[in-house]
C-alpha cells in the first residue's frame, strides 16, 4: 500500500495544493518534503490524520507528537485565514492510497463553517478505485473496515505517522508510561476498555424491574467510583505537569553545569572539573534511585513485615484451605449436569416402568446419596466455608505471592540507609573538590552560576518531593478505586444472579470478567515479542554496540543488557533517546503486522552523522515501503539529500508567501529542494 495523492483546500497554510507520489519501485521508496519552520510540514501530517480518521484522530494526535485539541476547536483554527475573505465556508482534505497498481481508495473529508468561521458539520466520502474508475461506497458503513483492512486503525496510526522530535520529547518525560501506552495501543487495549465501558452501560440499561433500593445503591456506588476516578485524572494531570517541571529544571541544571565546565574556574583543570560535575550528576541520580527503593521498601514491604509471623501463617493456611474448597466445589459443580442427566435417564428406563412413584423416589434418594458419597469426605485440609469471598482468583494468587515474597530483614533497611548516607557524603566531597579546582574567578561569574545551580537543585528536590507525594496519592487512590470497583462488581453480580430476567446482563458481566482476565495475559504474551523486535531495531540504529538485549516489562519499564547479561542504564543524550524512540516505534509497527507507509516529521533532529546514516539505512532497507520525510534544511541538508538521491522518488520544497493582512499561503514546488532542483 502507498499514498498516491494528498489534496488540501483551505487547510491551514494551504489554500489549494496537491501532492502526488509515485509507487515505490526500483529501490526508490523515499519522498523528501523540505520546509522551514511554520511553512506547513506538520500541517501535512495533521491533514493525513484528520482525513483518514476524523474525530477519532483527536485522541491520538498527542502520541504522534502533534497537538491534541477538541475536534471543533482544532478545525476552526485550521480553516485558512483567507477563506473568510473569499467567502469560502468549506475546508477539504483528500487522500488517495493504492493497494495494488489498479486498485485503491479515495477518502475525502469536507468540513463546513458559517460566515464567521465557526464549525458546523462535516461530510465524509469514500470511493473505490478500480482501473482508474471511481465507484462511491457508503463511508459511514465501510470506511472503518477499509482503514482496518488496508491502512491501519486510528490507535495504531502513531507508530507510522509521527513527529520524530516531539515523540522523543514524550519519551524523555516518562519513558515507562509512554511505552505502556504504546503496548496498549498495539494490543487494542483502548478498544477493549471501551467495550468494557459499553458493556457496563448496557448492563445499567438492562436493569428493569429491579427494586428501587437495589438500583439506587448500585447507582450510588457507581457515582462514587466516578468521583474517585475524576480525582485520579486530576492527580495524573498534576503528576504529568510535575514531571514536565522536573524535566525543565533538569535541563536548566545540565545547562548550568555545562557553563561551569566551560569557564573551568581559575587555574583548575577543565577536564577534571567536567569529570567531577558528571560524577555529581550520576551520584544524584543514584541517590534518587536509592531514596525511591527505600521508600518502596518501607511503604510496600515493611507493613507486611510488621505483622506477626503467626498471622501470615494463618492467613496463608486459610487461603490454601479455601483454595482446596473452591477446587472441590468446582469439581462437584462441573459434574452436576452429568449427574442430573444420568439420574433422569436411569429413572426413565423401561425397566423401571413397573416401579411405583414411591419406589422411584426411593431410588432417586439412593442415587443422590451415592453421588454425594463420591465427594465425601472432602479433600484433606479443605476449609468448611469461604471467609475471603471478596477475593477473586487472580487477587488470591497475588496475595499468596505477596505473603511468600514480602519477607524483609533489618539488614535490608540498614543497607539502603547506609548506601544513601554514603552517596550524600560522596556528593559533598565532589562539591568541595569541584570548588577547589575551579577556584574563585575575578568577575564573580562562577559564584553566580554556582548559586544559581544550588537554587535549581533546591527546586528540583522540592519538585521530586512533590512528585513522590503525588505518586503515593495516586497509588493509594488506584487501590481505593480498585476495591470500590470490586465491591460494585460483587454487589452487581448478586443483583444479576437474584434477577433471572437479567440473563442478558449476566452474559455482559461474564464478558467483562473475561476482559479483566484477558488484559494481563495479553501484555505477558506480547512483551516478549516486542522486546525482541525493539532489540533488533535498536541494534541496527545505534552506533554503540554494547547493547545485546532490551527487555520490556508489562508495566512499561525497559532495561538494556550487555552480552554478559549486565544491565546498562539508558543514555540520556538527545540523540540516543531519539534512536530508542525510533526503535520502539519501529518495533511496535513490526509487531502490529501492518505494512503501510511511514510519514515522519522532523525525522533526524539532534542526530549525529552515524545515527543519521543508520536511520537512512533502515528507511531504505525495505524498498517496498513508502517513506515520506518532512524535513528542515538543517536536518536533511543539500549534501544529505544528494546521498539520498538514489532512493528518492519525489521531492517537494514548501515555500510560504504573504498574501496580505498577515496571512500566508504555502506553495509546494515539485521536484525541488533547498538549494535548487532535486
Amino acid at each position: 500500500m502507498w499514498i498516491e495523492r494528498i489534496e488540501l483546500s483551505n487547510f491551514k497554510a494551504y489554500q489549494d495544493q496537491s501532492f502526488s507520489f509515485p509507487k515505490p519501485c526500483e529501490g526508490k521508496n523515499m519522498v523528501l518534503i523540505g520546509g522551514m519552520n511554520g511553512h506547513g510540514k506538520t500541517t501535512l501530517l495533521e491533514a493525513l490524520y484528520l482525513c483518514l480518521y476524523g474525530e477519532d484522530a483527536a485522541h491520538h494526535l498527542a502520541r504522534a507528537g502533534l497537538k491534541e485539541n477538541a475536534y471543533a476547536k482544532f478545525l476552526q483554527s485550521a480553516l485558512h485565514g483567507n477563506a473568510q475573505n473569499r467567502r469560502a465556508t468549506t475546508m477539504r482534505v483528500s487522500v488517495r492510497f493504492m493497494v495494488l497498481d489498479d486498485y485503491g481508495f479515495d477518502i475525502t473529508r469536507t468540513w463546513f463553517f458559517d460566515r464567521q468561521g465557526h464549525y458546523l458539520s462535516q461530510e465524509s466520502r469514500l470511493d473505490e478505485i478500480r482501473d482508474g474508475v471511481a465507484r462511491p461506497l457508503n463511508a459511514n458503513e465501510q470506511l472503518a473496515t477499509v482503514l482496518y483492512e488496508h491502512v491501519v486503525p486510528a490507535h495504531l496510526a502513531p507508530f507510522f505517522f509521527f513527529d520524530g522530535e516531539e515523540v522523543k520529547k514524550l519519551a524523555d518525560q516518562d519513558r515507562s508510561e509512554w511505552i505502556k501506552q504504546g503496548m496498549e495501543s498495539l494490543m487494542g487495549v483502548v478498544l477493549v476498555r471501551q467495550l468494557r465501558e459499553r458493556l457496563g452501560q448496557y448492563q445499567n440499561n438492562r436493569r428493569q424491574g429491579a427494586s428501587a433500593k437495589d438500583k439506587t445503591e448500585l447507582d450510588k456506588m457507581l457515582a462514587e467510583i466516578g468521583i474517585k476516578e475524576s480525582g485520579r485524572n486530576r492527580l495524573r494531570d498534576e503528576l504529568k505537569q510535575s514531571i514536565e517541571d522536573i524535566n525543565k529544571q533538569t535541563a536548566h541544571q545540565e545547562s548550568l553545569q555545562d557553563r561551569l565546565i566551560t569557564i573551568g574556574g581559575g587555574g583548575g583543570n577543565i577536564r577534571s572539573v567536567e569529570d567531577l560535575i558528571r560524577e555529581e550528576g550520576e551520584k544524584k541520580r543514584e541517590l534518587d534511585t536509592c531514596e525511591k527503593a527505600l521508600e518502596k521498601l518501607l511503604g510496600d514491604r515493611l507493613p507486611f513485615h510488621l505483622a506477626e509471623t503467626a498471622l501470615h501463617d494463618r492467613l496463608r493456611d486459610r487461603l490454601k484451605a479455601e483454595k482446596l474448597l473452591n477446587e472441590w466445589e468446582d469439581r462437584k459443580r462441573g459434574l452436576e449436569s452429568e449427574r442430573q442427566r444420568f439420574a433422569g435417564r436411569f429413572l426413565e428406563s423401561d425397566r423401571l416402568q413397573h416401579f411405583s412413584r414411591t419406589e422411584k423416589s426411593g431410588l432417586e434418594i439412593a442415587l443422590n446419596e451415592a453421588w454425594e458419597s463420591l465427594f465425601w469426605p472432602r479433600t484433606e485440609g479443605c476449609a468448611d466455608n469461604v471467609l475471603h469471598a471478596y477475593l477473586e482468583p487472580r487477587q488470591r494468587l497475588r496475595l499468596e505471592e505477596a505473603l511468600s515474597g514480602y519477607s524483609i530483614g533489618a539488614a535490608q533497611i540498614r543497607e539502603q540507609v547506609r548506601q544513601k548516607a554514603a552517596l550524600l557524603v560522596r556528593l559533598k566531597e565532589l562539591a568541595n573538590r569541584r570548588i577547589q579546582l575551579q577556584g574563585v574567578d575575578d568577575d564573580g561569574a562562577y559564584r553566580k552560576l554556582n548559586d544559581e545551580l544550588k537554587t535549581v537543585q533546591a527546586s528540583l528536590n522540592e519538585l521530586n518531593r512533590k512528585r513522590g507525594d503525588l505518586e503515593r496519592q495516586l497509588t493509594a487512590l488506584d487501590a481505593d478505586i480498585k476495591h470500590a470497583r470490586e465491591d460494585y462488581e460483587r454487589e452487581n453480580a448478586k443483583y444479576l444472579n437474584a434477577e433471572p430476567a437479567q440473563s442478558v446482563a449476566r452474559k455482559a458481566q461474564h464478558v467483562m470478567a473475561l476482559i479483566d482476565d484477558l488484559l494481563p495475559s495479553l501484555f505477558e504474551q506480547k512483551t516478549q515479542t516486542l522486546s525482541a523486535k525493539v532489540t533488533e531495531r535498536f541494534k541496527s540504529l545505534a552506533h554503540k554496540k554494547l547493547v545485546e538485549r532490551i527487555e520490556i516489562d508489562s508495566d512499561g519499564t525497559a532495561q538494556m543488557f550487555t552480552g554478559n547479561e549486565q544491565p546498562l542504564r539508558f543514555d540520556r543524550s538527545a540523540g540516543e533517546n531519539q534512536i530508542f524512540a525510533t526503535a520502539l516505534f519501529a518495533g511496535l509497527a513490526d509487531v502490529s503486522g501492518y505494512h503501510i507507509p511511514l510519514v515522519v516529521d522532523t525525522p533526524m533532529a539532534r542526530l549525529d552523522s552515524t545515527h543519521r546514516q543508520n536511520l537512512l539505512d533502515y528507511w531504505h532497507s525495505d524498498p517496498e515501503r513508502q517513506v515520506i520525510l518532512l524535513s528542515q534544511d538543517k536536518e536533511v541538508d543539500r549534501d544529505l539529500a544528494s546521498t539520498l538521491s538514489p532512493y528518492l522518488s519525489k521531492t517537494y520544497l514548501l515555500e510560504s508567501k504573504p498574501i496580505g493582512d498577515g496571512i500566508y499561503r504555502t506553495v509546494a514546488l515539485e521536484n525541488a529542494y533547498f538549494g535548487g532542483a532535486a
